[in-house]
């Protein structure tokens, strides 16, 4: 006769099996692993209702896999003036997950609806969707009912997600799991401590809808030294990484080499620099080398929701900075220079308090630090973390993160409300500035008969070809084997401010190159409309532009005699 768990963390190994098959029943919301208000020392399976308790208690076990279970009416989302006030870093959770993780922040979608920002396998651990999957905080099994529902994980079950060489699906909605927030490129990756030949993901990120009512702030709520300091995250970087690398081995951090992560899940604000990978070639948008361009992989992923992950930024734990300590007095302070799984979703920030990096994974020092790790800034690491650069993050999602000065806060509408209240200011005068030039250069495309076709045909085909360049394999490969993101990222800072270049090659791959490959994959998986155009419309548009220097030659280089339909 096999014996009962004796530990919680044995009963945690059962409470899927739990979930199963409470689930089933009529009215059970969900289930967690918990006690009674009666009894605090006695474990049971707390089973969340939507109706009275004493209505659909008699259909629920008395026990369960030899756990008592306890019925409990589950806490409603609330949207009234006590509404849930959640800032960045808080303890989430989902009614499917195993464990908590990090809220990394709050950003603005396209539609201009507040919605939160994770990881991937925060919201959809084991990539799996169920029905009425929500985000609570601070748990949602919490014992001692305070698991608050503050909003609904985002997926399209219309979006579908593609096989991959290793019969796995990635870019959408298959079978019952969802994997929108990866893409899947190219990649050494690391197996077993050597580096092969495979695929893997530059992001892992998801994001979820705010329930009416929530109210919110891009701030970290910091309790240091007994006292509690409100960091506010004063919006993300637009323009190159926004960090540069470590100093050299035995030398104290500046202030601008410093990183900064926090999270409710391990109540710790924790300070880090930048790893360099001097054996790899510089880069034009990476001249410190900070990306690290071989994948990270583990056993592990699979069953948490994870993929491989590749060109990720590498952070080492440091002592909380104090003026006047040397580098040697500051690791004898006793903090525990590590990183961990609750880690996960949260924001990194630079000294400028501007988001640049989410942490979505942490990896043992040995795994990535080869050489002699006797030198003390090595000796008493456990993890790094291991993050992924906000550009690619922000792009991926189609969601930005709104500057303010003391953080972006709100309160999400109630249904029926016309237009959020949202704690804003207006808009800076960068701002203003930014959108102006992007007005001054459509005015000019307007101008001539290539420009206003070039305006219409990408207002009519952005969604789609957005979604080939992340979701069918065959291209999503070809545009990062080519440095097509890179491109991308001139030409839309280009429209923003006059006179940015657009280099003519990157890493050595020229912008004909690019285009040549593109254009006939894009023609090749394009539906019927976006195909006609592409084969009307592409080469002729694509030579008018590859002798550009800056976007705003783009209007004369259009208008040209030769150039035309």
């Amino acid at each position: 006769m096999t014996s009962a768990p004796a530990t919680t963390a044995e009963w945690r190994q059962l409470l899927p099996r739990a979930r199963e098959l409470l689930r089933a029943l009529p009215g059970v919301r969900d289930v967690g692993l918990g006690v009674t208000p009666t009894d605090s020392t006695s474990l049971v399976w707390r089973v969340y209702v939507r109706d009275d308790r004493d209505a659909v208690g008699h259909a629920v076990p008395v026990r369960l896999l030899g756990l008592p279970t306890h019925v409990v009416t589950a806490p409603a989302s609330r949207q009234t003036a006590d509404a849930p006030f959640v800032m960045a870093g808080a303890s989430i959770e989902t009614n499917h997950g195993k464990k908590p993780g990090s809220l990394g922040g709050f950003a603005r979608d396209r539609n201009g609806n507040p919605v939160l920002v994770t990881c991937s396998h925060v919201l959809f651990p084991g990539f799996k969707i169920i029905d009425d999957l929500a985000v609570y905080t601070p748990h949602y099994s919490s014992c001692c009912f305070n698991g608050v529902r503050i909003g609904r994980p985002v997926y399209d079950r219309n979006v579908k997600a593609q096989p991959t060489e290793l019969d796995e699906w990635v870019g959408g909605y298959h079978n019952g799991t969802w994997t929108g927030g990866f893409n899947w490129i190219p990649a050494k990756v690391r197996v077993m401590g050597t580096a092969v030949n495979g695929h893997a993901s530059e992001v892992d990120c998801a994001t979820a809808r705010l329930d009416p009512g929530v109210r919110f702030h891009n701030a970290w709520q910091v309790d240091l030294g007994g006292s509690t300091t409100t960091i506010p995250i004063k919006g993300a970087v637009t323009d190159g990484l926004g960090i540069v690398k470590g100093p050299p081995l035995g030398t104290l951090p500046s202030r601008e080499q410093y990183v900064r992560v926090y999270n409710a899940v391990n109540g710790t604000l924790r300070f880090g620099t930048m790893l360099s990978n001097t054996l790899a070639e510089p880069d034009v948008g990476d001249p410190d080398r900070l990306i690290m361009k071989v994948g990270n992989s583990d056993d592990s992923d699979h069953g948490r929701g994870m993929k491989a992950s590749v060109n990720q930024f590498m952070i080492l734990p440091r002592p909380s900075p104090i003026p006047g300590q040397s580098l040697s007095d500051s690791y004898r302070n006793g903090e525990e220079l590590t990183f961990e799984g609750g880690d996960s979703g949260s924001f990194v920030i630079n000294h400028e308090n501007l988001v640049i990096a989410m942490i979505i994974r942490a990896g043992p020092i040995s795994e990535y630090i080869k050489l002699d790790r006797s030198a003390l800034e090595f000796s008493s690491i456990r993890n790094l973390g291991v993050a992924t650069p906000i550009g690619k993050i922000l792009d991926h999602l189609q969601v930005t993160i709104p500057a303010a000065e003391q953080g972006w806060s709100g309160t999400v509408p109630s249904a029926g409300t016309p237009s959020p209240v949202l704690l804003r200011g207006p808009a800076s005068a960068a701002e203003l500035a930014r959108r102006r030039t992007a007005e001054e250069l459509r005015r000019h495309l307007r101008t001539s008969v290539l420009g206003r076709l070039l305006l219409g045909k990408i207002q009519q085909h952005r969604s789609e070809v957005r979604r080939l360049l992340s979701s069918v394999r065959e291209v999503t490969s070809a545009w990062h084997t080519l440095q097509g993101p890179r491109f991308h990222h001139h030409c839309v800072t280009g429209a923003e401010r006059p006179g940015h270049p657009v280099p003519h090659s990157i890493n050595g791959v020229g912008r004909a190159q690019l285009a040549g490959v593109m254009l006939p994959l894009l023609i090749r998986h394009a539906g019927p409309p976006l195909r006609r155009d592409l084969e009307r419309y592409g080469r002729l548009l694509t030579e008018a532009l590859l002798t550009v220097d800056t976007l705003q030659d783009v209007p004369g280089a259009l208008a040209r005699p030769g150039s035309r339909s």
